[in-house]
């Protein structure tokens, strides 16, 4: 997954009205706009998508391990499933431009490394994107954030259809270049030529490879079956004494590893053997790999560009945060204000209880029960 593009559209929550009708710019980055009415735009259509909100408080509890989820969309005075939203949270709005404000600054860098995206990265950007969204809603599927029900549960095409158009052309058009940006940076370059050699230097983490798993809910449990493998009885006749356990088809090497934790090290687990029990949120898996074979560069090209994009992230985030801090960024001070030290903008304050006017109806439970 890409958790750089995570980082950058992860929203959170506040208090204030964020629609405003007046002609100007909501924030400068480096002398380039980014407009009132781009902000406002964006912000009316996610508000007036529910299926958007719920993908978004999905890929923050993901995101975050589920310690936290999105924080209300709707603003002072805006009845819950009214229809209509005037306003929206000042913490969501400011937060959402300091998004905008981390867009372009990636795109002044991508440009200055003079990347270009084309229709062909779009494309893929566009299937990366549907990966991942539908990776997130399969997260929380089963859980009361899940995103419908049943038959009728979301699908990330079901999502993405709720949005505008521009929108999400727009969000193409970063992911594509984010992806390529952490190209660069990893050394390896975007062309074809450029991942083909990547992937001769490490076409064993390509191999198409089978493996069989089973899954315990305790390491100790894990620990026994493992004994019990070494003590003779094969781990395929263990792993179907499981729940979901057995052979699991085949697929390529690098997907299985980029996705189980850092220091599992399963690409150089050796064939027919065991590994150890891998910690995965809080079950334990045991994995044996049973087939390895040379898979041709066409069919492992996205695994390869993923390899490489995460090898680029860690230093493309850095050079991001340095940027952030050091950018000439001002911000329309009704989203709030942009600090340099925290490289982010932060929401305007709330007044404190003595600056209220009639603070006895203003306060919770008394007047018309509105947020005041």
């Amino acid at each position: 997954m890409k958790r750089l593009i995570v980082l950058l559209i992860v929203l959170a929550g506040g208090l204030a009205a964020a629609a405003f009708a007046v002609a100007s710019n909501a924030a400068m980055v480096n002398g380039v706009a980014i407009s009132q009415d781009q902000v406002s735009s964006d912000l009316t259509a996610i508000a007036h998508s529910s299926d958007y909100q719920c993908f978004l408080n999905a890929e923050e509890l993901v995101g975050t391990g589920g310690k936290t989820g999105l924080p209300p969309i709707d603003g002072v005075g805006q009845p819950t499933g009214s229809g209509a939203h005037p306003t929206v949270t000042a913490s969501f709005a400011s937060n959402y431009l300091d998004t905008l404000i981390g867009h372009q600054l990636v795109l002044e860098l991508a440009a200055k490394q003079h990347v270009h995206v084309n229709p062909s990265d779009l494309t893929a950007a566009h299937t990366e994107l549907l990966g991942q969204m539908t990776a997130i809603l399969q997260d929380v599927a089963g859980t009361k954030y899940a995103c419908g029900t049943g038959s009728l549960a979301l699908t990330a095409a079901n999502v993405l259809a709720t949005m505008p158009t521009s929108f999400v052309d727009r969000t193409l058009q970063f992911d594509a270049t984010v992806s390529m940006f952490e190209e660069q940076e990893a050394g390896v370059g975007s062309s074809a030529a450029d991942l083909e050699n990547y992937f001769t230097a490490h076409s064993s983490s390509f191999d198409t490879t089978c493996f069989t798993v089973a899954e315990y809910t305790s390491a100790s449990a894990a620990q026994a079956a493992a004994a019990a493998v070494s003590s003779g009885t094969p781990f395929a006749q263990v792993a179907a004494q499981v729940a979901g356990g057995g052979p699991q088809g085949c697929d390529i090497l690098y997907g299985i590893s980029s996705s189980l934790p850092a220091g599992s090290n399963i690409q150089n687990l050796p064939l027919g053997t065991v590994s150890s029990p891998i910690a995965v949120n809080s079950n334990y898996l045991l994995i044996q790999i049973t087939k390895r074979t040379p898979t041709p560069f066409a069919q492992a090209k996205s695994e390869v560009q993923a390899a490489v994009q995460n090898a680029g992230a860690n230093k493309a985030r850095s050079v991001i945060n340095a940027a952030e801090k050091t950018a000439a960024i001002s911000v329309d001070q009704r989203y709030g204000q942009w600090t340099p030290a925290k490289a982010q903008v932060i929401p305007p304050s709330s007044p404190l209880p003595g600056d209220v006017l009639n603070a006895v109806v203003d306060s919770p439970g008394t007047g018309t029960g509105q947020t005041p």
